[in-house]
């Protein structure tokens, strides 16, 4: 997969910006960022916020952070295509977070870009890690022609509205849940925690509190379906984290794919699993 270095024009030009310089015009400096200008214009980020921060003695090690993960990055995208064994297709545009983003693939016409915040202020080298190798689960799996074969037409024809209208509730659980496991699987020695981008006391109360999350997503699948809304914290029930759809697929998948493939390993299963369409995941 083509690897963009977003980042380092960034830093060379904020580092030689004067006080006066915002941030918009810093992302307009270069070509290669107004990209990344437009997309923080659209998602209404607190630019002067973001500035004051990444000018200030606690962005040092953010950007050393960001720094070293430019020279591994490349190995872990290896990794993962080793895995799959599969070129990905797609570019990873290694940048500047802009404190709000960490990692997102966006899907268009059989072609992924993976926005990739290097800086951002939860992470560290293992949480990037992690976090690569779910973006990249999700590159894999929407390139896979069975996976939206009911469209009924080629990858490349696919528009990212069509595919965001076409990700339905069973699609969203087995996507997320899939590269949950995946990263688990490719870097097995990071804490699970991290691999669910949770603090140590938010993974404890979903371990000790799975049938609650369990009986809150089954009810909502009979209802809405609206599963996207366990993207906020307190859903489930006050004080429960964000994300636990995620935490709840991983879950039902790690106990549903050795029954499903009983002839592979877990990690064979798990790659496997991802060319299946979402129809045929009956554990949900």
């Amino acid at each position: 997969m083509k690897i963009v270095d977003l980042y380092s024009p960034f830093i060379r030009i904020l580092e030689a910006s004067s006080s006066s310089m915002d941030l918009r015009a810093i992302l307009a400096a270069d070509e290669k960022l107004l990209t990344l200008k437009l997309m923080a214009e659209d998602w209404g980020l607190d630019l002067e916020n973001a500035l004051r921060w990444m000018r200030s003695p606690e962005y040092a090690p953010r950007k050393q952070l960001a720094l070293g993960f430019l020279s591994t990055a490349h190995k872990v995208a290896a990794h993962v295509e080793g895995i799959f064994k599969s070129e990905l297709p797609g570019e990873i545009r290694l940048s500047p977070s802009l404190m709000r983003f960490d990692g997102f693939a966006r899907y268009d016409s059989g072609y992924h870009t993976v926005w990739f915040g290097v800086d951002h202020p939860d992470a560290d080298k293992q949480y990037l890690e992690a976090l690569m190798s779910h973006e990249l689960s999700h590159v894999f799996r929407d390139h896979q022609p069975g996976v939206w074969a009911h469209l009924g037409k080629p990858l490349e024809k696919i528009k990212r509205a069509e595919y965001l209208d076409n990700t339905t509730a069973l699609e969203h659980l087995v996507s997320e849940g899939l590269a949950t496991l995946f990263s688990q699987v490719a870097f097995p020695g990071i804490p699970l925690h991290i691999h669910h981008y949770y603090f140590d006391e938010e993974m404890k109360w979903c371990l000790e509190n799975f049938d609650l999350i369990d009986r809150a997503i089954r009810d909502t699948l009979k209802g809405d379906e609206d599963v996207w809304s366990f993207y906020g914290e307190d859903v489930v029930t006050p004080g429960s984290p964000s994300r636990t759809q995620y935490f709840w697929a991983a879950r039902i998948l790690s106990q549903w794919l050795p029954q499903r493939f009983p002839d592979l390993t877990f990690e064979q299963a798990v790659v496997e699993a991802h060319r299946l369409p979402a129809k045929e995941f009956d554990c949900f």
